[in-house]
């Protein structure tokens, strides 16, 4: 039997920005471990111009990624998923929750959501940038974890904090 890859899903409201970065870094950083999606509770129309520029700068080719809603994710032709990780605190914590197959862990990183900023152009460029950057690093380290360590719900949870740091 060959080995299969982890199945992620990343949920977040609109799934424009957040959600749509971190299932292209995945695919790109744990390609052949980890197999990413995302989805979103009211995906919005299009993704965001500053998430699509931030992924044409590392060359990720956008064919396809766009915004989906999350019972796109619960078909029967849908993946069985290891882990959910929910970037967002809009995402159903208690009460309706989609019905996924299979019993994936199910991981909080809730982040800012950069597209509700209401500042300068600069501004809001830089919030994406430093989203971008969160999630690089805590995607990075993700894709980097052993077997053993993407078992353990406490610490995928604890990468969502700020002063973690993995042991060795």
């Amino acid at each position: 039997m060959g080995f299969q890859a982890y199945k992620v899903l990343f949920l977040c409201e609109h799934n424009s920005a957040r959600s749509i970065m971190a299932e292209a870094l995945l695919n790109r950083l744990g390609a052949g471990r980890f197999e990413a999606y995302s989805a979103g509770i009211t995906p919005a129309g299009a993704i965001s111009p500053f998430a699509v520029g931030l992924l044409q700068k590392i060359n990720y080719t956008l064919s396809k990624l766009a915004p989906k809603p999350v019972e796109t994710m619960v078909t029967d032709d849908a993946p069985v998923f290891d882990f959910i990780f929910r970037l967002s605190h809009h995402v159903p914590q208690n009460g309706h929750w989609p019905d996924f197959k299979g019993a994936p862990m199910v991981i909080d990183w809730f982040l800012p959501d950069p597209s509700d900023l209401s500042d300068s152009k600069s501004v809001v460029a830089q919030a994406y940038g430093d989203m971008f950057a969160r999630l690089s690093s805590r995607i990075d380290t993700l894709a980097r974890m052993s077997d053993e360590a993407l078992t353990s719900f406490m610490r995928l949870e604890r990468m969502g904090e700020e002063a973690f740091r993995l042991a060795s």
